[in-house]
This record gives structure tokens, sequence and C-alpha cells, in this order.
């Protein structure tokens, strides 16, 4: 899709799944990105990886740029959502994180019709119970809130997104878009759900 550059999220820490690289993860014979790259290339202009290790992986499986954070490492997906919004050329900016395997082939266009019908900055995906905000597609124009806010110390995303002109999208019938890995038994769960496809 023209005018969005597709940014997937890669710079977290995973505390949770012990440190290890989320992204880098396998699930069946594919590292978890690997989905999410194959589900997000089709829906966007240009895609951009934020990372803050394993920078070079992530260039040669993704065959496109790998941003590091420039406000301050692991300091939460705003930063990373901060550097890319920086980077890019486009009106619109779409985040995905990195362990969201089965994306919905229509996350984008479904993000920019709610976006440019209700003239909002920040189209975020509601799976029918709660926002998920990083799938989100944000205009460009965000990042001058975004630095002002980093730069008062803040990172919560939620706090970020309450005070943008923001409005929800509907996924709550593609629910499994947001199925994520923060545990083993998490993983083990979505592998199934890709076996069984």
């Amino acid at each position: 899709m023209t005018n969005i550059t597709g940014v997937i999220l890669a710079g977290g820490r995973a505390t949770r799944m012990g440190g290890q690289d989320k992204g880098l993860l396998p699930l069946n014979d594919k590292s978890m990105v690997e989905y999410v790259i194959a589900a997000l290339r089709p829906q966007v202009n240009t895609l951009l990886i934020s990372a803050n290790r394993h920078q070079a992986q992530y260039a040669k499986i993704g065959n496109c740029p790998v941003l590091s954070d420039t406000f301050g490492h692991y300091d939460g997906p705003l930063a990373g959502m901060a550097t890319a919004l920086a980077k890019a050329e486009t009106d619109y900016v779409l985040f995905v994180p990195c362990d969201s395997p089965l994306l919905s082939p229509v996350l984008a266009e479904r993000l920019l019709y709610r976006i440019m019908s209700s003239s909002a900055d920040v189209s975020v995906a509601d799976d029918g119970k709660r926002i998920q905000p990083v799938f989100s597609l944000f205009r460009r124009s965000v990042l001058v809130d975004l630095l002002a806010y980093l730069e008062n110390g803040e990172r919560s995303i939620n706090r970020f997104l309450t005070q943008q002109n923001l409005v929800r999208a509907d996924f709550s019938d593609v629910c499994e878009t947001f199925l994520n890995v923060n545990s083993p038994k998490e993983q083990a769960i979505l592998l199934k759900k890709i076996m069984d496809k």
C-alpha cells in the first residue's frame, strides 16, 4: 500500500522469555519475524525493522533497513516508534510487533480507512475487548508530540495514546492477529496454530 511505512518493533528486552530475542525465535521452519515480514510487506510501501541487537541478522532476514533507538536503548516501544517516525518519508507509519506471526492481511487497509475517515492522528487496533497499542497507524506529524513526551521522561504507550486524536479500528473478527509470545507455552500455542493452517 502506498504512502505507508511499515515498522516491525523488535527492540525489547523480552525479559519474560529469558532475554531471548523474540523476533528470532524459531517457529516451525522460520523465525518469528519472517512470518511478520511476509504478512506486512505486501501491505506497505517501505519496510523498516526497529531493533537494538542482532541488527545485521534482522537486516539480512528482512532485506531492509534496521533502526536502533536514538532515544535511549530499551526505553519501550515509543522509543522505537519515535526513531522510525523521524526516519520515515511517508505520511503514515504502521507499527507491529516482531512476535505476532498471524498478522492480518487487512491490518494496514483497515487502520488507514479509519484514520482517513475520521481525520484522527492515530488509528489503533481494537480486538473487541481492548486496544492493541503496538498495532497502530500514526500520521508522521505525531512525531513532534512524541518527542516532547519522551523528553519529559514519559514512556507509557497507553498514556501517550490517550493524549492523541485517536480512533479505534475493529479487529474483533481476526483476534488471532494479536497472539504473541511471552512464554514458551505461548510459543507452542502459536506453533500449533501455524501448523493447523
